[in-house]
């Protein structure tokens, strides 16, 4: 196959003699007369620069670098901020695809229009907010997240690029589950959350917070479940088994009380959405034997102080306190209902109500509290229209790979929502990709003219 510069073919003697044989006699003589700090910046340029127009000119793969980089925290070990150049290669990188011809993406014009009117009142509620600081750093945070969610729009256009996407983000998890147990993290990041009454360090793997790592949990475990429907091969399906397993024994080892309530939610909507699918259904009742079986004692005992708060045998310290600032929460949404006390200002305008300075593990009363009545039923509208969304795509018969998606995302969704009643994630990233990834979904999986013969044929889960 001969080299071709703008469609004719490039002479090797010419190519040799003038541009080999200068650059060799450049190298040589910067090796001879240039400082050798100029020397390793000219190699490094000379091997990165490629790379960089590599990536400038398939934007995929900046953002799948993008996703792993977000759903791992692997840019932990990293010298200098990482994920800021990341972003700066994806917008150049789909700022060009643009200028050759690629069209913008959007879809779902309700959930765009609540997202909107959510981010405006969050925006509004800084007037209010007595730590303004406190509350633009916020502000700030939920923005870079909703231009996290706007890239992934761009290359979730059809079910390819969704299954490639998801399966970047279930290895960015996993990396965060598991590297810690073979790598050290940082010295600075050695954080350790401790339960001093039962005498056990809660694993928290690179998200650093217990509660929020076993809810990537919740959200990791459905899509593996997807791919175990999906695709039907020996070798892979019992390496997204094992992946599951692991993925709950680490869940765990976070000894979030929430979380365990999430998995339980789950599992239950797993036999119910799956009760006619047998291989999925008797996957799940394999996960319950063997969770059943490796959960230690001790996380048993803190699972169970939950039904003894609730039967009042006992009063635990740490329920106690979260039900009061549940409480709390609700009386500040209920005297500020336009917009709240301001976006992460709970706990300052909390402290005449409770005696002790705690956020409210709730995300709904976190909302209501913090961005008022009209912001709360702006979410509700949100989860109300993935409810429609997820049946759509659960009833889809011309498409049984579109189905099995519908039912992954409504465990996602129940046992996600289930757990965010215990920790305070109104603003975590992952629980907004949840939110919106039943919109994702279905337009990936739409059907388009002409492709209903390619979804018949690649619905058969044999891939």
């Amino acid at each position: 196959m001969k080299l071709l510069l703008c469609g004719e073919a490039i002479n090797a003697k010419r190519l040799l003699l003038f541009v080999v044989v200068p650059l060799a006699c450049l190298a040589v003589a910067a090796t001879i007369f240039l400082p050798s700090g100029l020397i390793r910046l000219a190699v490094m340029l000379t091997l990165v620069l490629p790379i960089a127009f590599l990536f400038l000119d398939r934007p995929s793969i900046v953002f799948y670098i993008l996703i792993l980089i977000l759903f791992s925290n692997l840019d932990v070990y990293a010298p200098f901020r990482l994920y800021r150049y990341v972003i700066i290669f994806v917008f150049a990188s789909f700022a060009l695809a643009l200028a050759s011809g690629r069209r913008v993406v959007t879809h779902h014009p309700l959930m765009i229009a609540l997202l909107g009117a959510f981010t405006i009142i969050a925006f509004q509620s800084i007037s209010v907010a007595r730590d303004y600081d406190l509350a633009v750093r916020k502000m700030g945070w939920f923005v870079k997240m909703l231009v996290a969610l706007a890239i992934m729009t761009q290359f979730t256009r059809d079910r390819s690029e969704f299954r490639k996407f998801l399966l970047v983000l279930a290895a960015g998890i996993l990396l965060s589950d598991f590297l810690p147990f073979v790598v050290r993290p940082p010295a600075q990041l050695r954080s350790l959350s401790l339960l001093w009454g039962q005498g056990v360090v809660r694993y928290g793997g690179f998200i650093y917070e217990p509660n929020v790592f076993a809810m990537c949990q919740l959200f990791l475990i459905p899509i593996l479940m997807f791919f175990v429907g999906a695709y039907r091969k020996p070798a892979i399906g019992l390496f997204l088994v094992a992946s599951i397993i692991a993925s709950i024994g680490v869940l765990t080892l976070s000894f979030s009380r929430g979380g365990f309530v999430g998995l339980i939610c789950l599992l239950l909507t797993l036999i119910v959405v799956e009760r006619k699918n047998r291989a999925i259904l008797f996957l799940g009742l394999v996960l319950i034997v063997v969770g059943i079986i490796a959960v230690p004692d001790v996380y048993w005992e803190r699972v169970g102080s939950l039904f003894d708060f609730a039967a009042k045998r006992t009063d635990d310290f740490a329920i106690s306190t979260r039900v009061e600032t549940i409480r709390a929460a609700f009386r500040l949404g209920l005297e500020n209902p336009l917009l709240g006390v301001g976006i992460d200002n709970f706990m300052g305008r909390s402290q005449y109500l409770i005696p002790f300075t705690l956020t409210v593990h709730n995300a709904f009363m976190q909302i209501f509290a913090e961005l008022g009545l009209i912001a709360f039923a702006v979410f509700i509208g949100m989860i109300a229209y993935n409810v429609i969304i997820i049946r759509r795509l659960m009833a889809r018969r011309d498409d049984p790979e579109a189905a099995l998606l519908g039912r992954a995302l409504c465990m996602q969704q129940v046992a996600m929502l289930v757990n965010s009643f215990f920790i305070p994630v109104a603003y975590e990233m992952v629980f907004w990709f949840m939110l919106v990834m039943p919109a994702i979904g279905e337009y990936a999986y739409r059907v388009t003219p002409g492709a209903s013969s390619r979804a018949d044929e690649g619905s058969t889960g044999r891939k």
